[in-house]
């Protein structure tokens, strides 16, 4: 099972399940998968098929279902928060890395330090989506892209949260004891006094990441490492 590939479940139907787009030009093009060739195929949301090819098309790649593996959702789930980073491959690293990490959601907001420029949200979908195969994991994390801290605390109400901030006097991150948990990470220039205020308001637990200070991209990976092991 060297390649898995992603299937929406909308394209799966009975015992049969249809590649399409990318995911179809990889198999047949790429790596030249045949028909009645093993393929592994996963829905995003937490089922793995082992299929056999059925039919190959310039468009799709169809498949008969031999098997089907479902795996629950995380008992906790971590939702990795940082503000908009401007530089692309900077971002696109935070993304990737997330997912790889283990991230359940992405949430990328405007922070009131944040640099605004245009993100290509297409494009960072199918950099979700290569990391979610590569790692092989169960459940696709979904992106969300919000106007400010504020509207991250609206969306996800009863959650709870915890903050990098430099000024942190807690040097070792606790482990995580909510179901829900939102780890948050500001953009290149910190939080803003008032962010940070308002993170403590929403009882917010402070952390450190230590004593060097980091990139925006670095301090959401090495967020999401503190808790690599949570169930």
């Amino acid at each position: 099972m060297d390649n898995i590939f992603f299937t929406h479940p909308e394209h799966i139907i009975g015992n049969h399940l249809e590649l399409v787009d990318q995911e179809a030009a990889h198999a047949s093009k790429v790596l030249r998968f045949n028909v009645g060739d093993e393929l592994y195929a996963s829905d995003g949301k937490g089922s793995l098929y082992k299929t056999k090819v059925s039919s190959i098309s310039k468009k799709s790649v169809f498949a008969d279902i031999l098997e089907t593996d479902q795996e629950p959702e995380p008992k906790t789930k971590k939702v990795m928060v940082f503000g908009a980073i401007k530089k692309r491959d900077r971002l696109e690293f935070a993304v990737e890395k997330a997912v790889e990490l283990g991230a359940w959601e992405i949430c990328v907001f405007n922070a009131d330090h944040s640099e605004r420029s245009k993100i290509n949200e297409d494009r960072l979908q199918s950099i979700v989506i290569s990391a979610f195969k590569q790692s092989k994991r169960r459940w696709l994390p979904e992106v969300k892209y919000l106007s400010s801290l504020d509207d991250v605390f609206k969306q996800y109400q009863g959650y709870h949260s915890v903050m990098a901030h430099v000024e942190a006097e807690v040097q070792r991150p606790e482990p995580l004891k909510h179901e829900k948990n939102l780890l948050l990470v500001g953009p290149e220039g910190g939080f803003s006094d008032r962010e940070i205020e308002l993170a403590k308001d929403k009882g917010a637990h402070m952390i450190s990441l230590g004593k060097n200070r980091l990139r925006a991209e670095t301090a959401a990976l090495t967020m999401l490492s503190q808790y690599l092991f949570t169930e």
